[in-house]
């Protein structure tokens, strides 16, 4: 060994390629910073990527001649999957889908399933009794949320609507045009209200429009609920659209862990999966106010979510507000969605301090203040009543 030579040096360096898609402005940077999150604990990778600089830089390209030690890639088609095997090079899978016939790679990806159930109890907060999902059948993560979204419902003995639109099957030149035919038709045959969970936020935006032209409000007849929370689809749209966390930072680690082990000469199984949870609903306009078949209970919901998280909202004052006696709200309220009132106003509250726990850095003091409480050990045994855990675990999920 050198005299000089220090432990990093002596690290293999490991040529790496990562090629992400192009159609979700959010999902790179987040891969992005889970690979570097992982190469600061001490990984030695030279980093390639596809990246278009205006002609400033000398482009890459990761096609089936690409030369290196591994790759960390979004899809990729069966000629190159076969090229990369035989030159031995390591490769993950960022995709749900699968390679092809004969050559398959280990994959990390959202837990697909669990998505759907997440997405079924957000809906199921809204009072509904109706639910759709916008379906492509040609793609292996829209049945897997589908049959997530379906298992959760069909607990609680409700059943799924699917709006089945193979988009993925029809030609670039005419499949914004067809999307919007048959997204269109099969919209307008729903049951009202109706909680729609959009296979993606691309999806979601397709969504939205269909429900304008049948002449639908989102989310009063329509609440709309996508995935991956892509900061230009979901903020570009009227309104803006709820979204599921695409929890892309756990996802590019994980990735970059699983490639570091196989370059270093382990052995991963070609159908190995590592599924990572989303990070939960970021809400927004598209599932707001629901108008539900009794006009009282819609009207005290709207009054719950305006309220100042500032300034915690009572029953007593609820029912002063809307109009009626505590007593008659409480029925109203369990008879439409199964809760009481109390049940619905902490159950908002909590999700708004789960949002700031998940967002920020913000200390449990602050926190508190900002949801109303008196300090951080009252939030700490209302957060852990309502959610089942404590506000440290959850900012950790």
């Amino acid at each position: 060994m050198p005299v000089n030579a220090s432990p990093t040096e002596l690290k293999p360096v490991f040529r790496v390629g990562v090629r992400l898609t192009d159609w979700a402005q959010g999902f790179g940077n987040r891969i992005f910073g889970g690979i570097l999150e992982f190469i600061r604990t001490g990984a030695q990778f030279e980093l390639e990527f596809e990246q278009p600089s205006g002609s400033d830089l000398e482009p890459v390209k990761i096609d089936k001649h690409w030369q290196g030690d591994g790759l960390l890639v979004f899809r990729c088609t069966q000629e190159e999957a076969e090229a990369w095997s035989a030159r031995g090079i390591q490769v993950v899978n960022l995709s749900s889908e699968e390679t092809g016939k004969g050559v398959g790679f280990p994959r990390v990806t959202m837990d697909n399933e669990r998505c759907g159930r997440m997405a079924a109890d957000h809906l199921l907060t809204l009072g509904l009794r109706s639910f759709a999902f916008w379906h492509d059948p040609g793609r292996t993560y829209s049945q897997e949320r589908l049959a997530g979204f379906r298992q959760r419902l069909a607990e609680e003995g409700l059943e799924v609507t699917v709006i089945s639109i193979p988009s993925s099957g029809f030609p670039k030149a005419v499949r914004a045009r067809q999307l919007e035919e048959m997204g269109k038709r099969q919209v307008s045959r729903l049951s009202f209200p109706c909680g729609l969970f959009a296979k993606d936020d691309i999806t979601a935006v397709c969504a939205i429009r269909a429900a304008r032209q049948c002449g639908l409000r989102v989310p009063e007849d329509l609440p709309v609920l996508g995935v991956s929370d892509d900061i230009v689809y979901c903020h570009a749209t009227r309104p803006p659209i709820s979204s599921l966390r695409f929890p892309g930072k756990a996802i590019g680690r994980a990735a970059a862990e699983l490639l570091f082990r196989m370059m270093s000469g382990e052995t991963v199984l070609p159908d190995t999966r590592i599924r990572i949870r989303s990070l939960g609903v970021v809400v927004r306009e598209s599932t707001g106010h629901v108008e539900l078949p009794d006009p009282l209970v819609s009207a005290a919901l709207n009054v719950i979510r305006k309220s100042n998280p500032r300034e915690p909202l009572t029953a007593e004052e609820l029912s002063r507000r809307v109009g009626a006696s505590r007593e008659a709200l409480r029925v109203r309220f369990r008879e439409a969605l199964g809760r009481s009132p109390k049940e619905e106003i902490d159950r908002i509250r909590a999700d708004h301090a789960g949002e700031l726990l998940k967002r920020s850095n913000a200390t449990l003091h602050t926190i508190s203040a900002e949801c109303g409480f008196t300090g951080s050990d009252e939030f700490c045994r209302f957060f852990k009543r309502v959610k089942g855990v404590t506000p440290g675990v959850w900012r950790g999920l």
